[in-house]
């Protein structure tokens, strides 16, 4: 199936009072929109990104953009999230990670402080999923969106998404949660987000977050990075990139210095996404979901909840989906499962998602 065409957009707010008390002027995301919105605003989806994506949901590789959006195989004419049926809106989080890769507009450490004329750094307030949110719910305002038919995401997407539920459940009516952590962050899940920013800190170039935007810490970066795509990729993957010396007559046995196919493999993925994401913001998405639980306001929720977790995912791996499934129906609460039988690992919620296209197209007619 061919790609639909996006349409990008900005959306500004004077000021933005934050959870934390905070307020936030000029502040600014990045919006991305495909298919028609009917007149009475009744078929909207909201998309939320993961983890270190942007509001490119959808969309063909162009001069611009090396990939595809990032659910291309799920939004467009005939896929899951149908733009001959729905309008589908994805807008960037407050603190994106993207912030530095020329595209992707958002409010962050990396973006003016209007009062200093210079970086926010670590002077920006802490932000929270619920922010995320706050700022999204605003966003479907101006579009003049006052229900919608359900808010989907992948992994720190999901979280968004089944925030959504408890801040706003008389606007969604359902959720799709894909490659999820469930209802909170688990402590394991937690531990390893926490491991995933330590070289970002260890980074003597990061300088306490005060760093130059020409020479940011780069390596940290990049070593986060690539514990982040370790994770986010399963055995079989991983094995794939083999385990032959990753350059010809440098064997790992002769030097320290000289690397395993798969470790260079990981590192090359990691220093390309790291010349573009800011480091400072990676920290503040860290924090951002490290905080996310909404175990005690399940009582505020009215939505349906679809999962779709991989059976190979070793970020949030399948039981965290259950045991969600399992605590929303006990508060009362309509919840089901589907299982994506892939062997990529966590990622495979973003590549593999066009195989739960007829459970999502069921769930998103029943009523």
């Amino acid at each position: 199936m061919n790609s639909v065409m996006s349409t990008q957009h900005v959306f500004e707010l004077d000021t933005y009072s934050c959870v934390s008390g905070k307020t936030l002027r000029n502040v600014r995301v990045g919006y991305e929109t495909y298919g028609t919105l009917n007149p009475d605003g009744s078929n909207a989806i909201l998309v939320c990104h993961y983890f270190s994506g942007n509001a490119r949901a959808a969309g063909p590789a162009d001069d611009d953009h090396d990939l595809p959006g990032w659910w291309d195989n799920a939004i467009g004419p005939g896929k899951a999230l149908d733009t001959d049926r729905y309008f589908i809106v994805s807008s960037n989080t407050l603190a994106n990670l993207n912030a530095c890769d020329g595209h992707s507009v958002t409010t962050g450490p990396a973006s003016e402080n209007p009062e200093t004329g210079k970086a926010w750094g670590l002077g920006f307030p802490l932000v929270t999923v619920e922010d995320f949110v706050h700022v999204q719910k605003r966003l479907l305002e101006h579009l003049g969106i006052e229900r919608l038919v359900a808010v989907a995401g992948p992994s720190g997407g999901s979280v968004q998404a089944i925030q959504w539920s408890v801040e706003y459940p008389e606007m969604v009516p359902r959720v799709i949660a894909v490659i999820s952590p469930g209802l909170y962050i688990h402590p394991y899940a937690a531990g390893m987000m926490e491991l995933w920013a330590r070289p970002i800190t260890a980074d003597p170039a990061w300088n306490g977050g005060c760093y130059d935007t020409a020479n940011p810490p780069r390596e940290g970066l990049a070593s986060a990075l690539a514990l982040v795509n370790l994770s986010a990729l399963s055995y079989d993957v991983v094995g794939g990139f083999g385990y032959a010396p990753a350059e010809e007559g440098k064997h790992p046995a002769d030097s320290l210095e000289h690397q395993f196919i798969a470790d260079a493999t990981l590192d090359a993925i990691a220093r390309g996404r790291a010349e573009t994401l800011d480091a400072n913001s990676f920290l503040y998405m860290v924090r951002a979901f490290k905080l996310y639980d909404v175990r005690e306001r399940l009582h505020e929720a009215r939505a349906r909840y679809l999962f779709i977790p991989s059976a190979t995912d070793m970020v949030f791996p399948p039981h965290l989906s259950a045991t969600a499934v399992e605590d929303l129906r006990a508060a009362g609460l309509d919840a089901e499962l589907s299982m994506l039988n892939v062997s990529g690992g966590h990622l495979d919620g973003l590549s593999q998602i066009d195989l739960a296209e007829p459970v999502i197209r069921k769930f998103l007619d029943s009523s």
